[in-house]
């Protein structure tokens, strides 16, 4: 008998990426976990229900992220990182489960904007909290 359903799994898995973010990536994000992010974003999308879409949206991000590993554009590793790439995480998982009022019967257009919106409001609270924690050193 599981101790975890598959979904306290995912968000688990999604806790450990963000706490990993806050308390390793202080300074820089590395490569390797921009690799190891978009190949986690891959596992997350194959695993969660999201509509057509919305899927394709997001695998336009995953393309970007790909293309940013292949050529080496450092300026874009935040994107992927594990702070962001955490976020977008939490926030599909929280969609996938429709624990997000209002995105019931939206347009792509709107959908994408409100993901969007909510992605930018968790990373920031995730990045305001790795800035406590790298100021008081917890």
């Amino acid at each position: 008998m599981p101790l975890l359903t598959s979904y306290q799994a995912a968000l688990g898995g999604v806790a450990v990426i963000l706490i990993f973010g806050i308390v390793v990536e202080k300074h820089y994000v590395s490569r390797s976990t921009v690799f190891y992010n978009i190949l986690s974003f891959i596992l997350l999308l194959a695993s969660i229900e999201i509509p057509p879409t919305l899927l394709i949206a997001l695998v336009v991000y995953l393309l970007m992220g790909m293309l940013v590993m292949k050529f080496h554009v450092r300026l874009l590793f935040p994107a992927f990182g594990a702070r962001a790439y955490g976020s977008l995480a939490l926030v599909l998982l929280l969609e996938g489960r429709t624990l997000i009022p209002g995105l019931e019967g939206r347009g792509f257009y709107e959908t994408i904007l409100l993901l969007g919106i909510l992605w930018v409001i968790v990373t920031a609270i995730v990045h305001y909290i790795g800035y406590l924690y790298k100021k008081h050193g917890w």
